[in-house]
């Protein structure tokens, strides 16, 4: 088959192709498919035959047989599901893209179009989407009760004067006043036309409904022309009535910031193209705040796009950057594949935007888990944190202040992050999983207590609930191992939470079974942490000693973990985390 492509960029392709998560642990796969792409190049084609590709990459002995060996025909689905994955999650600003189409071996080569008709920015790729002038311009109009009571009527005026506030708060953004917005009160507006009328950017309006003692918010941001960009949805118990509007308030502001330092300053204003972005970032934070592999994977598709598009918005790379940052902090990356995509989008975000409190934090990020840089780490930290109050930033420093052995100060900044954003699940985890290292078991014991088991993030319960097995409580332990039980494990580090947990509590046999059997799908850490589990010591060291030669991020709490106490007399153990001063292999 002939190609009008060079080969070196079809070659260049391959190295994207072997360093896509979408190819994470799949080396065969590749393996595959570079001998089917040089056999093309080379001339080749017409000798891509099933028999020729499962002796020449299988090497079976004897000579492979397609009659009774599907090995070829299972491994080519395999790869076809790959390329696709990653042309679609990973692969939107690819030169090229790679193909095998359905009933052949060979390679197709085409150039991306990148297929802009579904661009949500809605404009050219590159361009920039702010434009001189004052800031932000939004109108909050008075939010519906939905229940029709006195009670929900006051809640839904409360929170409407919340949000007033709080956006008046925030820097680069003027709010109109409640005299100009409370005038809507009783009519359903037109959003294109108050827009238009108004002068605004985004119009923020919601309902309030009261149900079995329960109270739910849902709000939505339009555009100017009336498309709702966000949606989002909060609720509390009616004996949180005092307090929730506020917490309500604060998190949306909190998650609606441009953290655009020009606009902050008041030196340019969104186009219309910034507000579809914005609301293209939201749901990308959102799926990245869940923390689990299927959404750090649509996370990242989003900020690509947005990274693409809009040329003066830096958020889209360090968008980047954090999903592989937190790829590799679950376990779906390796530290090289982690940090060969987060760096250089960390430095676009910072070239665009070097007063970016987020680009900054993203920077911290790389530097203490991919570099551990930890000064570095540290410093850049402490500057993001000089350009306003981001929960992300305290949120990840006092992560990194925890793993640091610094918990009065780590706690310190969890009340920060907590005050500045009270609804989020990045902060449930990091807060279980600081504390859990931390040994602090009567806070996690108050968490346990609090939490509502249908609600809670799985990494976030399972801490919670080997906090509360190792503080003396198993009831709680006990509660939280069917919503463990019916998670999807898909989580590297938590595969084994159940089983584990179970083998915590006195019933190690599922533990057993499943380190016996071992999973791929699970960290070389989570099979360390269940061999501890079952007291198997020379099983935990093993895996222990995989996991700091793959430099998995959870290492760096080996030192605080609860669960290796029962090894840590043992001279292997002290040698693996450095603990001898006789230098050692497996520490450099």
């Amino acid at each position: 088959m002939k190609t009008d492509l060079p080969a070196s960029a079809i070659r260049e392709q391959m190295n994207l192709l072997r360093r896509s998560p979408a190819f994470s642990g799949s080396e065969r796969l590749i393996e595959l498919l570079s001998y089917m792409v040089e056999e093309t190049l080379n001339g080749r084609a017409a000798d891509l035959k099933e028999a020729v590709i499962g002796n020449a990459v299988y090497e079976r002995e004897p000579p492979y047989d397609p009659r009774i060996d599907s090995t070829v025909r299972v491994e080519a689905r395999r790869l076809r599901k790959k390329l696709e994955e990653h042309s679609r999650l990973y692969g939107q600003s690819d030169p090229i893209r790679i193909m095998i189409p359905t009933g052949t071996y060979v390679p197709a080569f085409v150039l991306n179009s990148g297929a802009r008709d579904a661009s949500p920015l809605h404009q050219p790729p590159g361009q920039d989407i702010f434009q001189i002038g004052p800031g932000a311009v939004i109108a909050v109009l008075p939010f519906r009760p939905v229940s029709g009571d006195a009670a929900t009527q006051e809640f839904a005026d409360i929170i409407t004067d919340e949000l007033i506030f709080s956006f008046g708060s925030e820097p680069g953004m003027s709010i109109l006043s409640r005299a100009t917005t409370f005038a809507y009160k009783d009519k359903q507006p037109s959003i294109r036309d108050l827009a238009a009328e108004l002068g605004v950017d985004a119009v923020i309006q919601g309902t309030v409904r009261e149900h079995a003692d329960i109270i739910r918010v849902t709000i939505e941001v339009s555009d100017p022309r009336g498309v709702v960009v966000t949606s989002d949805r909060f609720e509390g118990s009616v004996l949180q009535h005092a307090d929730l509007p506020e917490r309500i308030a604060t998190t949306v502001v909190s998650r609606h910031r441009f953290d655009t330092s020009r606009l902050r300053a008041r030196q340019v204003k969104p186009r219309p193209a910034a507000v579809q972005a914005h609301g293209q970032l939201y749901k990308a934070r959102q799926l990245l705040d869940r923390q689990v592999p299927e959404s750090l994977r649509q996370s990242l598709a989003i900020f690509s796009t947005i990274a693409e598009d809009a040329a003066d918005y830096a958020r889209g790379h360090s968008g980047i950057a954090d999903c592989y940052c937190d790829m590799f902090r679950i376990g779906m990356v390796d530290v090289a594949t982690a940090r060969s995509f987060a760096r250089p989008a960390v430095g676009k975000a910072l070239e665009i935007d070097p007063q970016s409190a987020e680009a900054l934090t993203s920077l911290g990020v790389v530097q203490a888990w991919l570099e551990r840089d930890w000064a570095a780490a540290e410093a850049s930290f402490n500057t993001a944190m000089n350009y306003g109050y981001h929960a992300r930033t305290a949120r990840v420093f006092g992560t990194y202040l925890a793993a640091r052995g610094r918990e009065d100060e780590s706690e310190r900044l969890f009340a920060e992050a907590r005050r500045i954003e009270p609804f989020s699940q990045q902060q449930d985890i990091a807060e279980a999983l600081s504390r859990f290292h931390a040994r602090d078991f009567p806070k996690l014991s108050e968490a346990a207590a609090a939490v509502a088991l249908r609600n809670a993030p799985m990494e976030a319960l399972f801490y919670m609930a080997l906090g509360a097995h190792f503080a003396g409580n198993p009831e709680f332990a006990h509660r939280a191992l069917q919503p463990l039980g019916n998670m999807m494990m898909t989580h590297p580090l938590l595969v084994f939470a159940r089983a584990e947990l179970e083998a915590w509590l006195g019933a190690p046999r599922r533990a057993l079974a499943l380190l016996e059997a071992g999973n791929m799908k699970a960290s070389r850490f989570a099979h360390a942490t269940l061999a501890c589990s079952v007291g198997d010591v020379d099983s935990s060291i093993r895996y222990l000693d995989l996991a700091y030669q793959h430099r998995e991020l959870s290492t760096v709490w080996v030192r605080m973990d609860k669960r290796f106490d029962q090894i840590r007399h043992h001279e292997r153990f002290r040698v693996l985390v450095g603990d001898l001063s006789a230098p050692s292999a497996l520490t450099a």
